[in-house]
Order: C-alpha cells, then sequence, then structure tokens
C-alpha cells in the first residue's frame, strides 16, 4: 500500500493595512447615458435611467448630503410654488376640484413643485369620461415612478410611459403601461402627462441642470464625513510623558488601551497621554502639535460651494451662504438682487411648463376668455416694510433688511432720540435744513 504524499497548501499572505481615504463611488455618480443600439435588443420595453434605472433614487438621496445643494432644492421648491395660482372665477370650479379627494390645482403646484426642482419633472394621470370628450379628473404621480418606453413614432416622439411603484424590484412591482397624454389621440381613458426638458439627442429624459456639480456635492458629503471621522477618532493628547516603570506584557496592553480609550475623541482634547518605559531615572516630556486639517476642509469646503451654486445658476446668498465682509445692510440687498435673478433666470423656466399643461386641459374642456399664472413670490414684489416690524423693531433692523442704513434716512426725519419718523406725521415745526446752494 502506497503512501499518499500530503501536500501543503501555500498560507495565504497577510493582508496589509491600507491607510483610510475617502471612498466616493464613482460608479454611483456617472451620468445617464442611453445606447440607442443596445436599446433597441434591450428586453424590457422600458428605457432604463441611469445605471441600474435608479438615478431618480439617486438624486433624492443626494438632497442631503451637502448643505448648500439642499438649501438650493428647497428654494427652488418655494419659488417655484410661490404664492400659489391666480385665476379668474370661471374656471375656479374646475381648479378646486380636481380629482375625487378634492384635490385643487394650487395643491398639485405646491406638490409637483418639488418634483421640478430636484428631478426637474413632473407627471399626472389624467382621466376622461366614458365618451372621451372632457377631462374629468387630474392626479399628481411621483414622476420617479415613470419611466419611458423605448418605441418611437416615426418623428422620434415619445407615445408612452411605464410606471412602477417600486423600480428597485420591477418582479414583484410590475410596471404598468400608460399613453402620453394627448387629447388629440385617446385611445384609453386614463392617459399620462410626463414633463421634462428634452435633451438634445434623448428624447427619454433630461440632462438635470445641477449635474455637472454631482461630483462637489459628493466631495462636500465626504468632507463632512471625514470632519466628523476626524473629531471622533482623532488623537487629541497635548504632550507626552515618559516615566519608568516595570510592567508585564499583559499590565502594558492594558496600559495601552486605556490610553485608547482616553486620548480618542472631542471630549478628551488637551489631556496629558503618559507612556511608562522601564529605562532608570528617566522622565521626558514631549509637547505634540497634531496635524490641523481646518485649513484643507475651508478650501475644499469654498470650491464646493462656488461649484454648487453655479451649477444651480445663483449667487451662494440664495442658499443661505454669506458673503466675506458683507454686512447686515448690505446682505439685505444683496440678497434681494440675486433672488431676483435667480427669480427670472432660472424659476420662471420651471413655472411654465406647469401653466401650459393646465391651459392645455382648460382649452380642451371648453373654458375660453380665462386667466392663469403663478402669483410671484412675496419675496420679489413686498417692498413695504410690514407694520408689525416698524412697531416692535428697532428702526435699523428694519432699515438694514431693505437694504439701507440709517445714515440714507432724510435728516429731517430722525428725532432726537434718533428713531425715524413717519413722513405723514412730521409737524411744520420739524427744522428745514438749509440747502448748500442759494
Amino acid at each position: 500500500m502506497k503512501n499518499k504524499r500530503k501536500t501543503k497548501t501555500p498560507a495565504t499572505p497577510a493582508k496589509k493595512s491600507s491607510p483610510s481615504v475617502f471612498n466616493v463611488q464613482l460608479a454611483e455618480v456617472r451620468m445617464p447615458s442611453i445606447n440607442l443600439t443596445q436599446l433597441k435588443y434591450s428586453v424590457n420595453p422600458w428605457v432604463n435611467y441611469g445605471d441600474k434605472n435608479l438615478w431618480p433614487e439617486y438624486l433624492i438621496k443626494l438632497i442631503t448630503y451637502s448643505t448648500v445643494h439642499q438649501s438650493f432644492i428647497n428654494k427652488r421648491s418655494k419659488l417655484i410654488y410661490s404664492e400659489g395660482l391666480s385665476y379668474s372665477d370661471n374656471i375656479s370650479e374646475f381648479l378646486e376640484n380636481l380629482n375625487e379627494e378634492g384635490g385643487t390645482a394650487d395643491n398639485l403646484l405646491e406638490i409637483v413643485s418639488t418634483d421640478l426642482s430636484v428631478l426637474e419633472t413632473f407627471a399626472v394621470v389624467v382621466r376622461y369620461n366614458r365618451m372621451k370628450d372632457k377631462i374629468v379628473a387630474i392626479d399628481y404621480l411621483d414622476s420617479s415612478k415613470v419611466r419611458v418606453d423605448k418605441n418611437l413614432d416615426v418623428l422620434g416622439n415619445v407615445q408612452g410611459y411605464w410606471i412602477s411603484a417600486d423600480w428597485t424590484n420591477p418582479t414583484v412591482n410590475k410596471p404598468q403601461y400608460f399613453e402620453k397624454f394627448n387629447p388629440n389621440n385617446i385611445n384609453e381613458t386614463t392617459q399620462v402627462y410626463f414633463y421634462h426638458k428634452r435633451a438634445t439627442g434623448n428624447p427619454f429624459y433630461p440632462i438635470i441642470s445641477y449635474a455637472s456639480a454631482i461630483h462637489f456635492i459628493e466631495m462636500a458629503y465626504e468632507m463632512g464625513k471625514f470632519s466628523l471621522n476626524d473629531i471622533l477618532n482623532g488623537f487629541f493628547g497635548s504632550a507626552l510623558l515618559s516615566i519608568t516603570a516595570n510592567m508585564t506584557d499583559e499590565q502594558k496592553a492594558e496600559f495601552m488601551a486605556k490610553i485608547k480609550a482616553g486620548f480618542t475623541g472631542s471630549e478628551n482634547a488637551s489631556k496629558l497621554l503618559t507612556v511608562i518605559s522601564e529605562e532608570i531615572n528617566s522622565v521626558t516630556l514631549t509637547p505634540l502639535n497634531p496635524t490641523d486639517n481646518t485649513d484643507k476642509v475651508a478650501s475644499r469646503k469654498k470650491v464646493a460651494v462656488d461649484e454648487i451654486s453655479t451649477a444651480h445658476g445663483g449667487n451662494p446668498i440664495v442658499a443661505g451662504v454669506t458673503m466675506d465682509g458683507s454686512t447686515l445692510g448690505s446682505d439685505g440687498k444683496l440678497y434681494r438682487d440675486a433672488l431676483e435673478i435667480y427669480y427670472i433666470d432660472v424659476i420662471r423656466h420651471y413655472q411654465k411648463p406647469f401653466i401650459s399643461f393646465i391651459r392645455r386641459v382648460l382649452d380642451f374642456n371648453g373654458y375660453s376668455d380665462y386667466e392663469l399664472e403663478i402669483t410671484s413670490s412675496a419675496l420679489m414684489t413686498d417692498t413695504e416694510v410690514p407694520a408689525w416690524k416698524m412697531d416692535y423693531l428697532k428702526p435699523e433692523v428694519w432699515i438694514a433688511e431693505q437694504g439701507y442704513s440709517t445714515e440714507d434716512i432724510l435728516p429731517e426725519l430722525i428725532n432726537g432720540a434718533g428713531d425715524v419718523e413717519n413722513p405723514d406725521e412730521v409737524t411744520d415745526d420739524t427744522p428745514e435744513i438749509e440747502s448748500e446752494t442759494e
């Protein structure tokens, strides 16, 4: 009987520990691209939107990655809705009863303003009567649940959409097909209207306006985690004291564990670190100068703020970022001016699609000679100082909010106490200011 030769399994080399670095999943931030050749042979009848068909979900998650980005998103949503809809009486009955739940057009605008702000799309379900000659209901549809059908007409126009409650698992949440909203071609009593700004060469989905800043939004997120971990895991000893002592290995291990627990984290800042050695008559005090990453974090934060603001098309002050060297009075005027420019250049372009859709519905239902618009934000139109501010706040406060200082007020309107008088209440006894030239 022959003895079997035993073979030794080569030892697996120990993995080297690598230093902690920023770990951004770059695959996650790839911009959606559509290969028409691959799309043609896809087994799915819809067009995937982004990596793993989850681009909208990624954009929603991205909101909380940066305070500046989130502030812009919130500001966009508020300004798109502004003060709500203003319309004439002859269409009020329809606009105030859009569906069986008593939803109004104003409610619908408020909801879709968030979708327009984040995804730059919005969607609704349009329902006709049995005769298909009247639109009887309009329901909000979460536009992140919409995917475009890949079959286009001869002119390259979209024909329909697929809706799923959860695109992470379309096997369980089976997508359902709906034809595109088109009052001139009604085959089913239910259609879906899905707005998006058509991109060049891509009739399916929009190119998100702030997409160029996504890497900077991710960078802001990673910088926030870095700063937090720097505090939670950082070493904060301010000096090292070496003393002489005889210890066993177990005692040294226990001692070092206590050192780690006592000198990491922000609560242990500026403590004295003591290391015991076995040398005789040895006492050494060594000051420690921990690495300060403040400048690096601050510089990268500024880059992120600039890039995110540029991608959103607005001055950083619109997102609440105070400019260096600004004052209360100058901030007030700068904020109003920046907000007005942002409203005109950016926000109005997101309001027009909603108004256009509602007009198509009203025209189909036979309404004419009506007025319909989104009332401009009070931030744009309210130039008067509210009475309560004049009654309860110091004059210099509400004056500064208007972008002025007390030096800008006519001297004859300031009384002896330094308060600003109401011009209507100034009496003839008020001394006149002599002109420098006769």
